[in-house]
C-alpha cells in the first residue's frame, strides 16, 4: 500500500466516524452512511476546475479565464450533506434584504463577512439559501473570490461548487512562487474585471476582508487589496459566529455547533455616477469618502466596523477599543464629542500611555497624545493607530498625536506616560507650558528616574516646578497589553490633594476597568515605590527561574513561589526605607502588582532576566533594568540586608557571572 493510499485510508476511516452527528441530526444509521458515502464519492469523482490548468500552462489564461460557474450536483448534495450540520444555527436580519429589491443588476453589489474556518463560504450560502425567498435569490448569485489553496483539497473544493467562484493568488502565495508571479499578477487583474462584468449580469461578489481565517475568532485587519471590491459599491455585510465550531483545524469529525450569521443593512461605500444617484434608493445610507486623510484605509476601517457591530464584543478583535465599554449596549462606536468635558492630553506615547488613552476615550473627552516624534505622529493620525507600540489595534476617533507643544496649552487633564530613560527629550521642550497652564497632572509609568529622588512626581515637583496639589500617581497589577484587549484590569489612585481623586476614579472606571482610592490616599511614594520596586523584583525572578530551568529543567513553581515571600518581605524593607507607608504595599500597586510581575505571563521584566539566564542579552531596554541601574542613586545596596536586588544589580548591571551569583545567594535565601 502505498503512502498515499494509507493515508487516504485514515481520512476514509475517520470521516465515517461522523454517523453519530447525523444520526443525532434525525437520520437513520443508514440514511448516515449513504450521504457520508456520496460525500467521499463525489470529492473524489468532482474534478478541480478548469482554471486551475493555468499553473501548468500560463498561456491559456485568456482561453480558460478565472471565473467557475456553479455545478448542481455538488450544490444539491452539499445543501442536503451541511443542513444536519448547522441546524443550530440561526439568521438574523433577513429584512435586510428586501432593502436589495431594485440594486442586485443596476448597482454593484459585493457581500463581505469575517472568515472562520473552510466552511465559511458554504456556510454563508446554505444559510442564506435556506432563510427564505430573498434569501434564496441572494445565495444563487452569489459569487466568491478564492484562493487557489482552497479548489486543492477534495473537501474543500467540492464546496466551492455550491456558487460561482473567481480565482485571484495571495501575496503570500505570490511570494511562495516567485515564477508565478506574473501569471498571477494577471489572474488577479482579470478577476478583478470579471468581477464588475458579473456584478452587472446581476451576481453579488462575496469576499472576506481578513485575507485568511482568524485563528481565534476575533476580527483582525481588513487587507487593502480589498479595497478595489467594496470602492464605489452597494456593500452587504454578514456577521458570523460559530463556523469555527463546526470543524476543527486538525481532523475531520464534524460538530453540531451552535451559531449564527447575522445580515447587517446594506451600504453605499464611496460614490456612484452622477446618472446612478439620480435614481439610487434613498433607503440606503452612504458612507461617503473624507475630504481629508487616506481615503482607502477610511474605507477599510468602516467596512470592518459595518461587520463587527453584529459580532460579540469579545470578537471585535483589532478593532475592539472602537466600540464604548462603558455602557450596557455591547456594540455602541465611540464618536468625537462635541462638546467634551474634558481635554486629556497624555505627554509620550509608550504601551502604558496608549492603553491609558483607549480607556479615557470611552467618556465624553479629546484625548491628545504628545510625541515630538514628527514622522510617528504624522502616521498614526493618518492610520488611526499607534504605529509603534501598538499598530495592530485601531484607535477611537476621539484620541489623536500632536508633536505641537502648544496642544499642552488647552489641556483640562495632563497624564504623564513617558519612560523614565525617555524624559529629558520630552519635557525639555514643554517645561514652560506646564509650568503655564495649572491642571492635574497624573502619572501611569511605573519606575525609577535616574535623578536623586528617583520616582517621577517627585522630579515633576522638584525639577519641574508643577504645584505638588496638582500630582496624582495611577497603578495597579495590569499589563497594558490586556488592557488594550478590553481584559478585566483595576487601578488605585493616590494624590496630595484628595479632591483630585473622585474625577480620575470617573475618567478611568468602566465596564472592564475598575478604579478605586489607594490603601492611603496620600501615599503617593508608596504607590509609585510599589510599581517602580515591583520591575526590579520580576527582573531577578527572571533570573532565578531562568537559572533553575536551566540547570534543574522541567517546572520550578515550588522554587520560585517558596522565594517569593522573600522577594517581596525584601521589596517592602525598600520601599519603607525609601520613605513610603509599609500599609501601602498590600495594595494594588504592591502586593498585586508583585504577584502579576513576577508570575504573570506577559511581564516584560521577568523575561529580561529569562534570556538573561540563558546567556542572552535583549537590546530594548525595560523599567526593571532601567530601575535596577539607578537603585544605588537612592539607596547603598547591602548584600545582607538586600541580597537579592544586590545579586542582580551585580548581575544585570555590573556583568559578573549569575551561576557563582546564584549558589551563594541559594545558600542565603534558605536560611
Amino acid at each position: 500500500m502505498t503512502e498515499k493510499e494509507a493515508t487516504l485510508g485514515r481520512w476514509h476511516k475517520e470521516f465515517f466516524e461522523n454517523i453519530h452527528l447525523f444520526v443525532k441530526s434525525g437520520l437513520t444509521e443508514s440514511e448516515a452512511k449513504s450521504i457520508l458515502e456520496e460525500f467521499l464519492v463525489l470529492s473524489q469523482s468532482t474534478p478541480k476546475p478548469k482554471v486551475m490548468e493555468i499553473f501548468q500552462e500560463p498561456e491559456r489564461l485568456e482561453e480558460i479565464g478565472v471565473y467557475t460557474d456553479i455545478r448542481p450536483e455538488p450544490r444539491d448534495f452539499m445543501l442536503k450533506f451541511l443542513d444536519p450540520i448547522m441546524k443550530k444555527f440561526k439568521v438574523e436580519g433577513t429584512e435586510n434584504l428586501k432593502l436589495l429589491d431594485g440594486v442586485i443588476g443596476k448597482y454593484p453589489v459585493t457581500l463581505i463577512s469575517n472568515h472562520l474556518s473552510h466552511l465559511d463560504a458554504p456556510a454563508i450560502f446554505t444559510l442564506l439559501y435556506n432563510s427564505g425567498p430573498e434569501g434564496r435569490k441572494i445565495a444563487e448569485s452569489l459569487v466568491f473570490i478564492a484562493g487557489r489553496l482552497a479548489f486543492e483539497p477534495d473537501f474543500t473544493r467540492l464546496g466551492l461548487y455550491m456558487f460561482g467562484t473567481l480565482l485571484v493568488c495571495s501575496k503570500k502565495d505570490m511570494a511562495d512562487n516567485p515564477s508565478l508571479s506574473d501569471v498571477m499578477t494577471k489572474i488577479n487583474m482579470r478577476a478583478f474585471r470579471n468581477s464588475q462584468k458579473l456584478q452587472s449580469d446581476g451576481k453579488v461578489i462575496s469576499i472576506f476582508p481578513e485575507g485568511t481565517r482568524s485563528r481565534d475568532g476575533r476580527l483582525m485587519p481588513f487587507v487593502d487589496t480589498v479595497y478595489h471590491y467594496v470602492a464605489n459599491k452597494v456593500i452587504l455585510p454578514i456577521s458570523l459566529e460559530g463556523t469555527e465550531k463546526i470543524l476543527p483545524i486538525e481532523g475531520l469529525l464534524f460538530n453540531q455547533a451552535v451559531g449564527k450569521l447575522v445580515i447587517g443593512k446594506p451600504v453605499l461605500v464611496g460614490e456612484l455616477t452622477k446618472r446612478e444617484m439620480e435614481s439610487f434608493p434613498s433607503h440606503i445610507e452612504q458612507i461617503s469618502f473624507p475630504g481629508t486623510g487616506d481615503k482607502k484605509q477610511f474605507i477599510i476601517d468602516n467596512l470592518a466596523l459595518l461587520v463587527g457591530s453584529n459580532l460579540n464584543k469579545h470578537k471585535h478583535g483589532t478593532y475592539r477599543n472602537l466600540y464604548k465599554g462603558d455602557v450596557r449596549e455591547t456594540n455602541q462606536l465611540i464618536s468625537i464629542p462635541k462638546k467634551p468635558e474634558e481635554h486629556v492630553v497624555i505627554i509620550g506615547s509608550s504601551n502604558m500611555s496608549v492603553a491609558f488613552a483607549c480607556v479615557m476615550a470611552n467618556k465624553n473627552v479629546k484625548v491628545t497624545i504628545y510625541s515630538p516624534d514628527s514622522e510617528m505622529v504624522k502616521q498614526s493620525n493618518e492610520e488611526k493607530r499607534d504605529v509603534v507600540h501598538y499598530p495592530i489595534y485601531k484607535l477611537p476617533p476621539n484620541i489623536e498625536f500632536s508633536d505641537k507643544p502648544e496642544v499642552l496649552d488647552t489641556a483640562t487633564l495632563f497624564i504623564q506616560g513617558t519612560n523614565p530613560w525617555e524624559f529629558d527629550g520630552i519635557y525639555s521642550k514643554i517645561r514652560t507650558h506646564l509650568q503655564k497652564n495649572k491642571s492635574p497632572m497624573v502619572n501611569v509609568i511605573k519606575g525609577f528616574t535616574g535623578s536623586k529622588k528617583g520616582l517621577i512626581l517627585e522630579d515633576l515637583h522638584e525639577l519641574l516646578l508643577i504645584e505638588r496639589d496638582r500630582l496624582a500617581v495611577v497603578s495597579g497589577a495590569c499589563y497594558p497589553d490586556q488592557i488594550m484587549e478590553r481584559k478585566i484590569s483595576g487601578f488605585e489612585i493616590s494624590a496630595f490633594e484628595d479632591s483630585l481623586i473622585p474625577k480620575l476614579k470617573e475618567l478611568l472606571t468602566n465596564n472592564y476597568v475598575f478604579t478605586r482610592t489607594a490603601i492611603n490616599s496620600r501615599d503617593t511614594k508608596g504607590v509609585q515605590l510599589g510599581g517602580a520596586l515591583k520591575t526590579v523584583y520580576a527582573l531577578a525572578m527572571g533570573l532565578v527561574e531562568g537559572y533553575f530551568k536551566r540547570e534543574l529543567g522541567g517546572n520550578v513553581d515550588n522554587t520560585l513561589f517558596h522565594l517569593s515571600n522573600r522577594f517581596f518581605n525584601e521589596m517592602v524593607s525598600i520601599g519603607v526605607l525609601l520613605g513610603g507607608d509599609p500599609t501601602t504595599f498590600n495594595g494594588l500597586s504592591g502586593m498585586t502588582d508583585f504577584m502579576l510581575a513576577c508570575f504573570g505571563s506577559d511581564t516584560r521584566d521577568r523575561k529580561y532576566g529569562y534570556d538573561l539566564a540563558y546567556g542572552t542579552r535583549p537590546e530594548k531596554i525595560t523599567n526593571g533594568f532601567y530601575g535596577l541601574k539607578v537603585l544605588p542613586n537612592l539607596i547603598q545596596l547591602d548584600e545582607k540586608r538586600h541580597p537579592i536586588v544586590t545579586a542582580a544589580y551585580r548581575t544585570v548591571i555590573q556583568n559578573e557571572d549569575f551561576d557563582l551569583i546564584a549558589e551563594k545567594l541559594q545558600m542565603q535565601l534558605a536560611r
